[in-house]
């Protein structure tokens, strides 16, 4: 079987268009199409339906997509492997990110990896855990670093290996103006802007109704960065790891000892890894453990009402 042949098909797949598949490839689409049918000719299997309108992949190339990418994948590796990649120079790693560890853990785990490998490239893609790992089960992904209850929720758990990072203490922080800052009133009188919570968060009890409701939180926002802005403001309050807190200039209420981030690496079992995504995930992990605040550092915000 001819590996060219199933980088096409892997393309093809991703963009759902002869022509931008062609252009992406440098080829004609009539050297395109060749290469899909001798593929299909090999593999005994439609892979698309076409049509004058659309292309559109059939069930044997949904069932197929995988075990191509991972081939394709084994190639790559296999090639740096050959050059002798003990410190890779060049390649992407993607990176699946949940909101809480994207700043700044992964932040600083870039930071990091970009000093010892300059010519290495990172994508960091966003979004609900959900869809995340749909990705990493597609291959679209070399990892994703979320928390680990909403992977061990899901039924693709068995697929994927779970490696726990350091936890680190939740702050709920507000303006400075609040009433909360000045020790006025109950956090569940305010509206509340955040990711969407994990399975088994222990949220106050005048929040559980609301969120078994699906009206909690008041703003869903999939990223910290939002959140805070919506704190600065005035109109909601949120929760942030410690470090982000620390960093907000924000009003910080402690939260109790049992909030904490339970956060993970996540990757793909019994699937080859690069150099490059090993040496990633060495530093997200020395960056972690380098990083870690003790639940007690916490103290020192007030305590939570």
């Amino acid at each position: 079987m001819n590996l060219r042949r199933l980088r096409h098909f892997d393309t093809l797949y991703r963009l759902g268009s002869y022509a931008r598949a062609a252009d992406e490839l440098g080829l004609t689409q009539s050297a395109l199409t060749r290469s899909i049918q001798k593929l299909e000719e090999e593999l005994g299997a439609t892979l698309f339906d076409r049509t004058t309108h659309y292309v559109r992949p059939t069930s044997d190339a949904d069932r197929l997509i995988r075990s191509a990418r991972d081939v394709i994948a084994a190639s790559a590796n296999l090639e740096q492997e050959a050059r002798g990649l003990d410190q890779p120079s060049s390649g992407t790693v993607a990176v699946g990110s949940g909101p809480y560890p994207l700043q700044p853990l992964l932040t600083d785990a870039i930071a990091r990896f970009a000093e010892l490998h300059p010519g290495v490239r990172v994508t960091v893609t966003g979004g609900p855990s959900q869809q995340l790992l749909e990705t990493l089960i597609d291959r679209r992904l070399d990892l994703v670093v979320c928390n680990r209850a909403k992977f061990a929720a899901s039924g693709h758990a068995d697929e994927v290996l779970c490696i726990p990072l350091p936890t680190e203490p939740l702050i709920l922080v507000c303006a400075l103006d609040h009433p909360l800052a000045r020790g006025g009133g109950d956090s569940a009188d305010f509206p509340w802007a955040l990711p969407r919570p994990a399975p088994g968060s222990n949220l106050p009890r005048t929040l559980r109704a609301r969120f078994a409701a699906g009206q909690f939180p008041d703003y869903e926002l999939d990223s910290t960065a939002a959140c805070l802005d919506m704190a600065r403001s005035g109109r909601a309050i949120t929760v942030v790891p410690l470090r982000l807190a620390m960093r907000s200039g924000l009003a910080m209420i402690a939260l109790p000892s049992s909030e904490v981030t339970r956060d993970a690496i996540h990757l793909l079992r019994n699937r080859s890894r690069s150099a490059l995504v090993a040496a990633f995930v060495t530093v997200l992990r020395e960056v972690a453990q380098a990083e870690t605040i003790p639940s007690n550092s916490a103290a020192s915000a007030d305590p939570a009402r």
